[in-house]
């Protein structure tokens, strides 16, 4: 990682006065590099196995599905003592991150421009977001900036049957 979370956000914000949509856009890309490595450090597959899910994985609902199924479903199924909450939980504001994806669909798919303000309430959202999980990744002691922890796969030896 070359700069800090805070840093990049900071950069976002001061890109919205001059270019506000392309300012969103990076804001949701951003958002979506903080979910994916959140989805990392705190699921309980392998590393390797979460980012091959990753590689399917596009859009705010296959985010919440995935987050589900690794994070809040995967320390159940392994009976972890920790209970971890769902992703739009997570997120202060769902509603807006969802109204922050569906400007970024309609900006890169060209259906549809919006004015500064517009763009701006929405990258707030998105940038907001990022934080929440952000946040939420560092009550489990996670640093979403730095090395992630690493899981492996398990892997059953044949000599020993």
């Amino acid at each position: 990682m070359k700069d800090a979370s805070s840093n990049r956000e900071q950069r976002i914000k001061q890109l919205s006065n001059e270019d506000p949509a392309l300012a969103e856009l990076l804001a949701i890309i951003h958002f979506e590099w903080t979910v994916r490595r959140a989805i990392i450090a705190l699921g309980t597959s392998s590393n390797y196995e979460i980012r091959q899910a990753l590689e399917q994985c596009h859009g705010l609902k296959r985010y919440k599905e995935l987050w589900k199924k690794e994070v809040v479903q995967g320390g159940l199924d392994k009976a972890s003592p920790v209970t971890h909450k769902s992703l739009n939980t997570v997120i202060s504001y769902w509603e807006g991150l969802i109204k922050a994806f569906d400007l970024r669909h309609r900006l890169v798919h060209g259906v549809g421009s919006c004015s500064t303000e517009y763009a701006i309430e929405r990258l707030g959202w998105a940038i907001v977001a990022a934080g929440d999980v952000r946040t939420y990744c560092l009550d489990y002691n996670i640093n979403i900036d730095a090395r992630l922890p690493v899981r492996r796969r398990v892997t059953i030896s044949q000599s020993g049957m």
